[in-house]
């Protein structure tokens, strides 16, 4: 009779824990899956959801709603009943919208340079006229039966190429040499900003604003100076002008 007791109390202690809890799964809407680690909150009490996409609480008879959040669904608000033995609540997918971002890509100064090149191939490999450009040489001429051609003379043997001397004349003006020299002069600058650039400069001095600017019009070296300096001497060089720099503004 104890023994049968015992059992009946179990069974009915089991109803009553059954009756406080308030059990749910958490599916996808369309694919019908199980939502795992969305937020589900009841009153001030929280729970995340298993891999099964179940959650439980002990029922609080003063809330009568349950939320659910999960990131990449909307967000949803359910009203509990006594009705239902297991809450199952179906998430719908939401629209992640991003702000529009302008990506700038870091100048690889070496790829520009070899691009600079190929683009003005013929710009680099432009050679200027010399005086032996100017003469043209001809073959040997002989004199054949019935001619009256003198064989062997310097006027036979040698022209002049008088579009070659107009060029010779106005090499210095040539358009494809200033091309050149611009190209080339451009390519020197921007392996000077390459190297003696702000950010290095910035993080060895702190310096900003006009008295950055003061500093590199002032320390900036030339293409020939920087040429010579390894990495190890660029910084040298630029810890030891920001010394003179900063004792010639504090004097």
């Amino acid at each position: 009779m104890r023994y049968l007791i015992i059992i009946v109390l179990i069974i009915t202690s089991n109803k009553i824990i059954a009756q406080q809890l308030i059990t749910g799964q958490v599916l996808d809407n369309i694919s019908k899956l199980p939502i795992e680690n969305a937020i589900v909150s009841y009153g001030n009490r929280v729970s995340i959801t298993s891999y099964t996409g179940k959650f439980s609480f002990v029922r609080d008879t003063s809330t009568k709603f349950i939320s659910i959040k999960k990131l990449g669904y909307i967000n949803q608000e359910v009203s509990l009943s006594n009705r239902f033995k297991e809450v199952v609540i179906l998430l719908k997918a939401s629209e992640i919208n991003l702000k529009e971002i302008t990506i700038y890509p870091k100048r690889d100064y070496l790829k520009d340079s070899i691009q600079l090149r190929k683009d003005f191939a013929k710009v680099f490999a432009y050679k200027e006229l010399t005086i032996k450009d100017v003469i043209v040489k001809k073959g040997l001429r002989y004199k054949t039966p019935g001619s009256n051609l003198v064989s062997n003379s310097t006027s036979s043997i040698f022209s002049v190429d008088v579009l070659k001397i107009a060029g010779l004349l106005a090499k210095n003006k040539s358009s494809v040499s200033k091309l050149k020299k611009a190209q080339l002069k451009d390519e020197e600058t921007k392996y000077i900003d390459h190297r003696f650039d702000v950010e290095k400069i910035v993080s060895l001095t702190k310096l900003e604003g006009d008295s950055l600017q003061k500093f590199i019009t002032k320390y900036r070296p030339s293409a020939a100076e920087i040429k010579k300096m390894n990495d190890y001497q660029l910084l040298s060089y630029i810890k030891k002008s920001f010394l003179e720099f900063t004792k010639q503004n504090n004097d």
